[in-house]
């Protein structure tokens, strides 16, 4: 029985090998990193200061949006220091980077039954490990 040379039968199997080996390195990494960001726990004044924080934030929030209408919050929160929004379907997510250890997300949602209101969740981040400390959620009423 002779066998057939086949030089590009080498060059599949390599180029098989060295795909198979990428997706197991991206799942390892893919792992490792989704079991590092559990292992992120934080004091009980790290978490009180970030509360704070969030309440500091909401209240801002809170005072802007009574002298803004429902078709100005992006300039609303852009005015107490958010950059410009993403928006992704009726979500707007705003960013704050702040001097502290901490970012701020600050998410709006149009409410589902009122014209004037808008559903605000605050989150805020560690900026060194991109973990959440805390969020904090409620409603806001626009200026009509």
């Amino acid at each position: 029985m002779k066998t057939l040379k086949q030089p590009g039968a080498s060059t599949t199997k390599m180029i098989a090998i060295t795909i198979i080996v990428l997706i197991l390195i991206g799942g390892a990494l893919t792992i490792f990193y989704d079991v590092a960001d559990q292992n992120v726990t934080f004091s009980e004044e790290e978490i009180s200061a970030a509360t704070e924080i969030a309440q500091e934030e909401l209240n801002l929030a809170s005072s802007a949006a009574g002298s803004y209408t429902f078709e100005e919050r992006s300039e609303a929160i852009q005015s107490i220091g958010y950059g410009e929004p993403e928006i992704e379907k009726s979500t707007m997510t705003f960013e704050k980077h702040t001097d502290s250890d901490v970012y701020v997300l600050l998410k709006l949602q149009p409410h589902e039954s009122y014209e004037e209101l808008s559903r605000i969740l605050i989150q805020l981040f560690d900026k060194e490990s991109g973990a959440m400390i805390t969020e904090l959620d409620n409603v806001l009423t626009w200026k009509k």
